[in-house]
């Protein structure tokens, strides 16, 4: 993946999963960002999503430690930026992450500061704990995609734009790598009640928790498999729709989308 920010259709591949499909979903994504004035731009690694969380402190929290390179072990290769631009500026952002967990879970992984820190016992403040006692964590395993980082613009959430954020988080993994579980974390309340619908309904289950890290955070755990979200872009394709997720309504109840996600 290259390290500069590229346009999408330019840049994405079609290696993994039902190519042709994939490939007409990606365009479904281009074009109805472009009917919202939205063009979209990838790149690996997490440099371009660092500035731009901190040019836009006022209404975005600061990034868990899994997006930072100076905590986690994050790299061109196992990394994805997405960033929707208008007029050249960003108004919504998307981070990938691919994990390889072949002996161990998310719930492990949660728990041992391995999610987030590249070395926990020297990067965690003390006394930070991160509980994982959503009993769907203990079971994913193997090639995880991680879906967070997500920021909107104001002016621009009263949008489809998180109904296309989902659609890009569901394909672009799929796709590139092949991965057997995406997940994601909202913040349980009433964020995770607005998201959870707009995002598909997709599995979703609380007791994801950090305390005493950056910030105290209490999330839902969110998860498609591998099939799941195949089937989902192909019965899209299938119907024809011109939209990449055309069941759910707007997103006008958006509001800042803090973090992890």
């Amino acid at each position: 993946m290259s390290n500069r920010l590229l346009p999408f259709l330019d840049t994405i591949e079609t290696r993994f999963g039902p190519r042709a499909e994939i490939g007409r979903y990606f365009l479904m994504i281009a074009e109805e960002a472009r009917q919202h004035g939205v063009s979209w731009h990838m790149m690996g690694g997490f440099e371009r999503l660092m500035e731009v969380n901190r040019q836009h402190v006022a209404s975005w929290d600061s990034l868990a430690p899994m997006f930072d390179p100076e905590y986690s072990d994050v790299t061109a290769e196992n990394t994805i930026y997405v960033e929707g631009q208008h007029d050249g500026e960003p108004v919504v952002t998307l981070a990938l992450r691919r994990y390889d967990w072949p002996n161990s879970s998310l719930k492990e992984e949660w728990e041992s500061g391995r999610f987030a820190y590249r070395d926990p016992e020297r990067l965690r403040k003390p006394g930070e704990i991160w509980t994982a006692s959503s009993a769907a964590a203990a079971h994913i395993r193997g090639r995880v995609a991680y879906g967070g980082g997500v920021w909107c613009r104001r002016d621009f959430r009263a949008k489809r734009l998180p109904v296309l954020v989902m659609a890009l988080v569901r394909s672009i993994p799929l796709t590139l790598w092949d991965q057997d579980y995406t997940i994601g974390v909202i913040e349980t309340g009433g964020l995770s009640r607005t998201l959870l619908p707009l995002y598909g309904n997709p599995h979703a289950e609380p007791g994801m928790r950090v305390d005493g890290g950056w910030r105290n955070v209490d999330c839902t755990l969110t998860w498609q498999t591998r099939d799941e979200a195949t089937a989902i872009i192909v019965d899209h394709v299938s119907r024809g729709s011109d939209q990449a997720d055309h069941r759910h309504g707007g997103d006008e109840g958006i509001v800042a989308l803090g973090s992890p996600r």
